[in-house]
């Protein structure tokens, strides 16, 4: 089976469509699928997928041509969309050549595909239009793509402490908004440990902000750009402060209490599904260093609400969610 990716991501656009779709192309491999991404990103598509897959560059995110003329010459069985210039004209162009699967966090334009999925909490809440035949649609967190690591610890006992020893600061992959100082800065006085996480799309004058914050704070702050044991910091810490990202579903299935807040408009409707179901404590964008350190005071002051979040947490996302992905591909390109 040979599946082609279309999908970007990197320091300027943020890199959750690439972490997503990297997880799904693991999950692929491991099934004896051969991968092409196609991408106008092809530095940060190579750093976040394995080296087995292949990656082309394409000149331009929106006309779909240059990958209908990939199309055309490696005839792959399956296609994946995970871009938010692939619209509707641009599926069914994909469409009218090989089964499709749509990656899409909205219903900004109608749909041309076999598959639809929109694996975050608020995607069954969504009205979408369809073209042609309507999609098999896999909706909701039982399809969000998350990383083997996260997913070979979804189904354990998060740890729980009555009083907090570790906390983890995660602003995503190239930090946008450039908040992690200002986090590092709130947790100034508390008694903890805190991971201090520069994402790979991180400029050298953004982790150096960081560390000079770090080194200002009366509080242990551990620095790391881009660790290899992260998932591990992430699962040992009593709760995180994150970005209403894709980091989101990753820290909920690990059973990780989490501060959330939206730094960019896409990322409102995570904010505004985690607040509905009270699966975090979410802030408000533009919010500063005061409301981070009270939020950060009500987890280390009520241990039952960190223990109440991670149980949460892992009920809404069960870390299925790539395996059932992965498995509608295959059927489809049989």
């Amino acid at each position: 089976m040979h599946v082609g990716l279309r999908v970007d991501g990197g320091p300027n656009i943020g890199y959750g469509h690439l972490m997503r779709t990297g997880a799904l192309a693991t999950e692929l491999l491991d099934r004896d699928a051969t991968l092409t991404v196609a991408t106008t990103t092809p530095t940060p598509a190579r750093e976040v997928f394995p080296s087995t897959v292949d990656v082309i560059e394409l000149p331009s995110r929106a006309d779909p041509d240059p990958f209908i003329e990939w199309l055309d010459t490696a005839n792959p069985d399956v296609v994946v969309t995970d871009a938010y210039p692939v619209d509707t004209d641009y599926q069914q162009a994909v469409r009218d050549r090989v089964p499709l699967v749509v990656l899409q966090d909205d219903a900004r334009h109608a749909v041309c595909a076999d598959v639809f999925t929109n694996g975050n909490l608020y995607g069954p809440e969504l009205d979408y239009e369809f073209v042609g035949q309507p999609p098999k649609q896999c909706l909701g967190a039982d399809y969000v793509l998350l990383r083997p690591e996260i997913q070979a610890r979804a189904a354990g006992e998060p740890p729980w402490r009555g009083s907090p020893e570790r906390a983890i600061i995660m602003m995503g992959g190239s930090d946008l908004a450039e908040l992690t100082p200002t986090v590092v800065r709130a947790f100034d006085g508390f008694d903890l440990t805190v991971d201090a996480i520069v994402g790979p799309g991180c400029s050298q004058t953004q982790e150096q902000a960081v560390r000079t914050a770090a080194s200002e704070s009366s509080t242990t702050v551990e620095v790391s750009r881009d660790p290899d044991d992260l998932v591990d910091r992430m699962a040992a810490a009593d709760f995180a402060v994150s970005t209403a990202s894709s980091t989101t579903y990753e820290l909920l299935a690990l059973g990780t209490p989490l501060v959330s807040i939206p730094i960019i408009d896409n990322q409102e409707p995570i904010a505004a599904a985690l607040r509905q179901r009270d699966a975090a404590t979410v802030l408000k964008r533009g919010d500063g260093m005061e409301s981070f350190r009270t939020a950060i005071q009500e987890y280390i002051d009520d241990a039952d609400l960190r223990r109440r979040r991670g149980r949460d947490g892992q009920a809404l996302v069960d870390g299925g969610g790539t395996e059932r992905i992965a498995a509608t591909i295959s059927r489809i390109s049989n």
